[in-house]
Parts: structure tokens; sequence; C-alpha cells
């Protein structure tokens, strides 16, 4: 595994420090010491602005990447956790706030633990739900609804205590940051505030977005500097309000529109139609029903075509609205870079698709040959079908994993890369003086959110 006994926490085993407190107390004095004195302005420009940059290069994350897929099939998935945290290592590390570096210093065993403690809160509700509606089968659709109503608020929960700790396991000239706040306030207000977006359809997000901002920067220090927030909802609305027209309110409109110019008459026969269990229309029916199908269709794909434009405002807002004791955030992350990404990278997945799938048919087709001609082998035999299940197997695993690792550097790592880059931080001798003043953070929270799969890196 990726821990190790961090130097001076007194912990024995190859599980590393046995107190994590101790564990990044440690790594913060190692990072301490390793950062040179910095001549005043030698950190930053004459003009009191710093540059992020990013050196992760993609032949590094390749090989971080096979190694974590194929752990995680050996282990059944239990080296999940450490890979996550060698991914984030690798992202951290290779991010500078001008010449210097940021540190990461979470442990996989920490998001193991908090991943065990995250399943006693979670089984227990499945278990009680699953029991209730054996007894009642008539409750079905209530417990379904409360258990999904628990996760999403969980979910919140999970979004805020998971923030805490990497924020905790971060750390800038042998710093961490931290959060003082409540995750189970911030989850009571953001579950009711994500209401107010739905039932808005989504116009209440940049008021939203900007309470919620606010919240979580004002809960979080850089030693006794403060964070802030002040992004405003009225820009973030004003820059995207062209996206939500064009993502949400045109195939609203669409939809509208094609029930509308419809018939009440056909609409009828479409229900008498079901009713009889006849699912073959034809005549005006048809064509009403095809008609709905394409706007459903077009309403769906608008929104994947837009969202690059979406992360892109959003981001850029959130960077702005950034402040941390008195130093301030900046980007220049515009929406054509986002789609430079993105277009770039599925051009790629779709030339790597040729590739494997020229792999698998000239790999695995010649296997099966072998096995069922070359042998003589019958079809219907036991030893055949098990050498065709595991050539299936290995098949989707190949493609499925194939596809997984080039998206991951394709897009994922180009977009980080871009975004990094295009940040720019004002007035960091602000942070000069900081004095530490840290706090422990469980893992729990970032694990919950994994378990309920709304959260990951």
């Amino acid at each position: 595994m990726t821990d190790a006994t961090q130097p001076g926490s007194g912990a024995v085993g190859p599980w590393g420090a046995r107190s994590t407190a101790a564990a990044v107390a440690a790594a913060e004095q190692a990072a301490r010491a390793s950062v040179p004195p910095i001549a005043p302005g030698a950190s930053q420009p004459a003009s009191g602005v710093s540059r992020i940059g990013f050196t992760g290069a993609g032949g590094q994350l390749l090989g971080l990447l096979v190694k974590g897929m194929l752990l995680q099939l050996v282990t059944l998935g239990i080296y999940r956790f450490w890979f996550i945290t060698d991914m984030r290592r690798f992202y951290w590390s290779h991010t500078r706030v001008g010449p210097e570096e940021i540190a990461y210093t979470g442990r996989g065993l920490e998001l193991f633990k908090g991943f065990l403690v995250a399943l006693a809160i979670i089984v227990p509700i499945q278990a009680a739900g699953f029991f209730v509606v054996l007894g009642l089968p008539s409750a079905e659709v209530i417990v379904s609804f409360s258990v999904t109503i628990i996760f999403l608020f969980l979910s919140q929960y999970a979004a805020y205590a998971g923030r805490r700790y990497r924020l905790t396991r971060t750390a800038f000239r042998g710093l961490r940051l931290r959060m003082v706040g409540s995750a189970w306030t911030y989850a009571a207000k953001a579950f009711g505030l994500w209401i107010l977006v739905i039932l808005s359809l989504g116009l209440a997000y940049p008021w939203v977005a900007a309470i919620l901002e606010r919240i979580k920067m004002r809960d979080t220090w850089y030693g006794d500097a403060q964070g802030a927030f002040v992004g405003t909802a009225g820009t973030l609305f004003r820059r995207g309000i062209l996206i939500w027209a064009l993502g949400f309110g045109l195939p609203l409109l669409m939809i509208g529109s094609t029930i509308a110019s419809v018939p009440y008459e056909v609409w009828r026969e479409f229900g008498a139609t079901i009713a009889a269990g006849n699912i073959e229309p034809a005549g005006r029916l048809a064509v009403a029903i095809y008609m709905l199908m394409g706007a459903v269709f077009t309403a769906l794909v608008i929104p994947i075509l837009l969202f690059p434009a979406f992360q892109a405002v959003v981001f850029r807002w959130r960077m702005e609205g950034v402040r941390l004791g008195g130093a301030a955030l900046a980007s220049d992350f515009r929406i054509r870079a986002a789609y430079r990404v993105y277009l770039l990278g599925a051009l790629g997945l779709i030339g790597i698709g040729f590739v494997i799938a020229l792999i698998v048919g000239l790999l695995f087709g010649g296997l099966i040959a072998a096995v069922f001609f070359g042998g003589g082998s019958d079809f219907a035999s036991p030893a055949s079908g098990i050498v065709g299940i595991a050539t299936i197997a290995l098949a989707y695993l190949f493609v499925f994993g194939g596809f997984w690792v080039a998206k991951q550097i394709l897009i994922t790592l180009r977009l980080y890369r871009a975004q990094a880059r295009s940040v720019s931080v004002m007035n960091l001798a602000a942070l000069d003086n900081v004095r530490a003043n840290n706090v422990d953070a469980s893992a729990m929270g970032d694990s919950l959110g994994d378990a309920v799969d709304v959260l990951g890196f």
C-alpha cells in the first residue's frame, strides 16, 4: 500500500502512523523544513500576482491509473481508497502557487476506516427500508422515497465533511487548511436550498450557489487567516442565463410546444392504446409519439452539449469570489478552453475506441477461434461455456478499463491543467505571516459520499 510510517509519529507496522493527528503533524513539520526561505517579493512578480501552475504529465498519471485499476481488480475494490489517495497526491503535488508546491498528507487507511464507518450508517438504513417493505409491500413507494430523501440529505453532509477532510490534509508552506463549521447545519441548509433550485426549474441556482459558497468559505481557515466568498448571485445569473435558456428553457419549450401541437383526441387515443396493452401505435398517433420522442431526445442532448460552457462559467465565478486572509483568486478560464478540452478528448477517445476494438477483435477473436475450432471443443460443453464467459469478462474489463484510463488522461487531466493554469493569486504576500492553528478531521465524511455514490475524485 501507499501508506508509510511518518517520521516522528512513534508508529510501528506497515499501516503507518496509529495517530492521524500525529501523522499529519509530522508531515507538516517535514514540509515546513523543506520549504526554502523566500526573500521578500521573490515568490511573486512585482505586480503582486502569482500564477498557479500544474506540472503533471500524462505519462506519470498513466502509471498510477494502470496500477490502481489492476490492484482494485486483485483486491476486489479494497485498494480503491489507496488509489484515491495516490491520485490526490499526484494532482496536489504537481500544483504550484508561484514556485511553491501544495502537499496532500491524507492516507488510504483513513479513507478505508471512514468507509467502514459510513457503511455502519448506510447499511442499517437500507436494511430498515427492506424489512419495512417486506412487512408492508403497499408502502414500497413511500419507503423508497424516504430512503432516497435520507441519502440526499446525507450526501450534503458528506459534501461538507468530505471537503473538511481534504482541506485538513492539504498543506501549503507547511500549514494545513481547516474548516470549523457544522456539517449537519450545512446539510440542513443545503438540502432545503436544493429543493428550491428544483422547484424554480434551476433559476434559483445562482443564489443557492452563492449562499453555499459563502458558508463553506466562511468556515475555511488557513492558519489564523479566515476565508470569505464575495461572488454575487447576480454575476453568475447574468453569465449563465443564456446557458439556462438554451439548455433548459429551450428543451422545455420544445416539449411543451410538441405536446400542445397534437390534438387532445390523439393523446386520449394514446391513453386508450396503452390501457389496451397495444405498444405499436399507427397513423397520427405514431406521428405524435415520434415527434415527442424527438423533442425529448433533443432536450437531453442540448444540456449535455452545453455542460462545458456551464462548467467554465461556474468555475471562473467561484475562483473570482474566493478570498483567504488578504489574498484573492482570479481566473481567466473561458468557455472556448473548456470546449477545446472536451472536443480534443472526444476525438482522442474515438481514435482509442477503434484501436481497442481492433485489439479485442484480434486477440480475443483469435483466442475463441483457437479454443472452439482448433481443439475441436463442443460449443455446448461446460469447458467451452466457462472459456466463453471468461473471455467476455476479460474483453469487457479491457474495453471498460481502456476507456476509463483514456478519459482520465485525455479529459480529466487536461481539464484540471487548463483550469489550474487559468488561476492567479493576488496579494499572496498577505499569507506570509499566518500562524498555525490546525485541527484534525475524520475521513468518514469523504468516505460517506463515496459510499452513497455521490462524491468521488
